[in-house]
C-alpha cells in the first residue's frame, strides 16, 4: 500500500514516495536484494488496456528506484492487469484495491 497513481494513468503520485524512499532504503541496505515489480489494475477498460497500463505503472516504479540509484539488474517489471483481483471489482472500494502495484522479493 502506498503507491499510488492518477486514474487511467501511470503517473506516481507524490503521495507514493515515503512508501518508494522506504523501498530503497531497503534495497540499498541489502544489495544481493531483487524485486519483481507486479503492476495490478481494475476491470475497467479492456484487458489489452490494463495490461499495457500495469506494464506502464510498474515501470514508473522501477524508473523511480532507478532514478534513486537502484542498477536496473537488480528490478524486473511485469504486468499482471487484471487477472489477479484481491477484492470485488463490482465495487468502488475493491476496484481501488486492485489498482496496485506490488513490490515482491525475489531473493
Amino acid at each position: 500500500k502506498g503507491i499510488n497513481f492518477k486514474t487511467g494513468d501511470a503517473t506516481l503520485l507524490a503521495s507514493s514516495n515515503k512508501t518508494l524512499d522506504a523501498a530503497i532504503a531497503v534495497l540499498k541496505e541489502f544489495p544481493d536484494l531483487k524485486l519483481e515489480i507486479q503492476g495490478h489494475t481494475d476491470n475497467v477498460g479492456g484487458e489489452l488496456y490494463n495490461e499495457k497500463l500495469g506494464k506502464q505503472r510498474a515501470e514508473a516504479v522501477e524508473e523511480y528506484l532507478a532514478k534513486q540509484g537502484i542498477p536496473l539488474f537488480r528490478i524486473e517489471s511485469i504486468s499482471y492487469g487484471e487477472s489477479e483481483p484481491v477484492a470485488d471489482n463490482k465495487t468502488r472500494e475493491g476496484r481501488a484495491q486492485n489498482r496496485r502495484v506490488v513490490l515482491v522479493v525475489l531473493q
